[in-house]
């Protein structure tokens, strides 16, 4: 099946994302990246051509998800995982679901589930501007899925 004709003309754009953190929604997102790949290695083998002889299963990998949010969106969030931690403060310890959801009237939802992330870095810089300040959040994630569908070979499951 080809691409959809757009009812409403309106693709997927900044306000057609939802994101959740734990479960929770958080709308102070300036930006929010993330990727994951298979690696597969060729496999050579006698003849003439030198060509191919075929390729490894691969490895799949995660890349982190990188998150810009506001000063304060950001604090709410490390705060809101520092209460799941055992001692309520190692927000680092916590693991959590991360779920984008891009929404548009018309068209069909397109759910991205990134599991069992952990947080893995904090960035933060100020400068004198205008501007509100931010902070830039990366978070170390083991599985990702798009609308259920997985990069990774799913014949025997999908990791726990």
């Amino acid at each position: 099946m080809g691409d959809q004709v757009r009812i409403n003309g309106n693709l997927y754009s900044w306000s057609s994302i939802k994101l959740k953190v734990g479960g929770e929604v958080y709308t102070g997102i300036t930006s929010v990246g993330y990727s994951d790949k298979r690696e597969r290695v060729k496999g050579y083998g006698q003849g003439r051509h030198h060509a191919p002889y075929g390729r490894s299963a691969g490895k799949y990998t995660p890349d982190n998800v990188k998150v810009t949010m506001w000063r304060n969106s950001a604090q709410l969030l490390r705060a809101a995982l520092a209460r799941l931690a055992p001692d309520g403060i190692s927000y680092g310890n916590v693991e959590f679901q991360l779920v984008i959801q891009y929404i548009e009237f018309g068209g069909d939802p397109i759910t991205v589930d990134i599991d069992r992330c952990v947080f893995a870095s904090n960035e933060s810089g100020d400068e004198e501007s205008p501007d509100p300040l931010k902070e830039n959040l990366e978070f170390d994630p083991m599985v990702i899925r798009r609308n259920g569908l997985t990069l990774f070979d799913s014949t025997q499951g999908a990791p726990v």
